[in-house]
């Protein structure tokens, strides 16, 4: 028996989990595990399955791949009638009687936890050279099947976690600089009705020493980010210290990202964190909305006052990086409505906004009480809310404008001066990006791909004639993030060296950077940009250096 199990990733960069579980689970048979990306191409990912002859074939199904999953398989199928194509995965968990009946490609799903159940396929499957026997079928947990012109579903069931195979055991080549995920616990403690965790049950964790194990592992295999799945990673205050602190102890550069509840965190670990070293720790804090018939509609409750304490802790007194979730669409919460909690979230100055949109996910509970609140979504997946009773559907589209600036001018860190000026300019932070949504595709620019200077462009283009300072702070944040780049002349940028050069022989570049004191002028006048501001204060000098690998410029006064 030749089996493929096979990943279909979001990014390159990302790599599956639910693929090593699986493979580490059943390592006794002849697996070929192989990762691909939605970017790639479908047709090249179906012939570089078919050359690898496999009489069973595992993919796991999320909203983000499975219409590429099923495009794959329909081809498959068509060259492969013999092939044995077993689906698993959050996506195809639910509404199994849809799957089962109008995609006739797929012979059987996995729903639910599937490392038991993917042993006990295979094996059943090895037994019976691939014709199990209804009672094969019956005893393998989760399974759902076509039987005797019916769909039957097996009992999910869950796994004891202690008895899973360690899934970063074996060799870790190639995670080298690419996105690993991992979880300590599956399960969650609270209900959210937009969330599949809501209904997959209590929590459960992973034993502490393996956990801590693995982690140095990957830690040592210098991967990129490791991303954790947990859904509340502080849940248990206690673990949560212990696996932080561990964390803040290795000697790495791997970033770690964890889901936290901003308003559970305790003193004590707040101040753990105070320990953290510079791109150590990534917390991605869901905010989701701060309207209270909001909240109480999906069943979520969180403490805004206490959140918003923890977040500017982490913000002023650490060195984790914050991201800040928003979710437009939910239930009673109109557009106006929805710029109040976007301005609460801007407010806080997170290192990230993600301005999301909420998905109508099969099994969760939203999704079946969708007609309660006028919820119109796509029929296909990602299944995203189109319009409610509180949002229109031009509504939502003009959020998209204002998602996509905040992504260009907010995440991307380029503009932080700018951005905060004219924000203040407005009733509001989100009055001003919807201000700028309007401009935005009213001149078509929704539709244009724009360079980085494109950018500083545009903001010019709009608001510089009636806020006249403005210039001053796009010019300050070019300076700032653009090293390799003189100030442009219509940002009153001077199209000598004159400044540079004066600076350098005045010695002054030497006391400031003595780091610099014994380099030859030339290479100091690389390193080095000076500008001058007018604030609304007298001209102010500013010395911007740039030292070898910094993404930004340091600012120094000059007299």
């Amino acid at each position: 028996m030749k089996v493929v199990l096979a990943a279909l990733n979001a990014k390159f960069t990302h790599t599956s989990l639910a693929l090593r579980y699986l493979s580490q689970a059943a390592s006794s048979f002849n697996i070929d595990t192989v990762e691909y990306n939605i970017n790639q191409d479908l047709a090249q990912i179906a012939a570089d399955i078919y050359a690898k002859k496999p009489d069973v074939l595992g993919l796991s199904c999320y909203i983000w791949n499975i219409n590429e999953v099923l495009q794959i398989i329909s081809d498959l199928r068509r060259v492969c009638p013999a092939l044995t194509i077993i689906l698993g995965g959050p996506e195809v968990s639910f509404d199994i009687d849809h799957w089962l009946t109008n995609y006739p490609d797929i012979d059987y799903i996995v729903a639910g936890e599937g490392e038991e159940a993917w042993v006990r396929f295979l094996t059943a499957w090895e037994n019976t050279n691939g014709k199990l026997s209804s009672e094969d079928l019956a005893a393998i947990p989760g399974l759902a099947y076509r039987w005797d012109g019916k769909i039957m579903q097996n009992p999910m069931q869950g796994v004891d976690l202690a008895t899973l195979p360690a899934v970063y055991s074996g060799s870790l080549e190639g995670l080298e600089h690419r996105i690993v995920y991992y979880e300590t616990t599956r399960g969650c403690p609270f209900r959210c009705a937009y969330c599949l965790s809501s209904v997959m049950g209590p929590v459960r964790e992973f034993p502490m020493d393996r956990c801590k194990q693995e982690l140095r592992r990957l830690a040592e295999a210098n991967c990129e980010q490791i991303r954790f799945v947990d859904r509340t990673f502080n849940y248990d205050p206690e673990r949560a210290y212990e696996l932080i602190e561990f964390m803040i102890g290795l000697d790495t550069r791997t970033r770690f990202q964890l889901e936290v509840s901003g308003d559970i965190l305790t003193p004590r670990l707040l101040e753990l964190l105070r320990k953290a070293p510079p791109g150590r720790l990534q917390f991605e804090i869901g905010v989701q909305s701060t309207n209270p018939d909001t909240l109480r509609a999906v069943s979520r409750k969180q403490n805004l006052d206490k959140l918003a304490e923890a977040v500017r802790f982490l913000i002023e007194e650490t060195h984790v990086r914050v991201l800040l979730d928003l979710i437009a669409g939910l239930p009673h919460e109109g557009f106006d409505r929805f710029g109040e909690s976007f301005d609460y979230v801007y407010r806080l100055k997170p290192y990230r906004i993600h301005l999301g949109f909420l998905k109508l996910l099969r099994g969760s509970r939203l999704r079946q009480e969708a007609d309660e609140f006028g919820c119109v979504f796509s029929g296909r997946a990602p299944y995203e809310v189109l319009q409610t009773n509180d949002i229109s559907y031009e509504e939502l589209a003009h959020l998209h404008v204002i998602e996509d600036l905040v992504e260009r001018y907010v995440n991307s860190g380029r503009f932080e001066c700018s951005i905060e000026y004219l924000a203040e300019q407005f009733q509001s932070p989100f009055k001003f990006f919807d201000d700028f949504a309007y401009r935005w595709k009213d001149s078509g620019y929704h539709w244009v791909n724009h360079s980085l200077h494109g950018l500083y462009r545009v903001l010019k283009e709009f608001y510089s004639r009636e806020y006249p300072a403005l210039e001053e702070y796009l010019r300050w944040d070019f300076r700032v993030n653009e090293p390799k780049s003189p100030t442009p002349t219509w940002l009153g940028g001077v199209q000598t060296r004159s400044r540079e050069n004066a600076v350098i022989r005045s010695g002054i570049v030497g006391q400031l950077l003595p780091e610099l004191a014994d380099l030859p002028p030339r290479e100091i006048g690389r390193r080095i940009y000076v500008e001058e501001f007018d604030f609304g204060q007298g001209i102010e000098k500013k010395l911007f250096y740039f030292e070898p690998g910094a993404a930004r410029a340091r600012v120094l006064p000059l007299p």
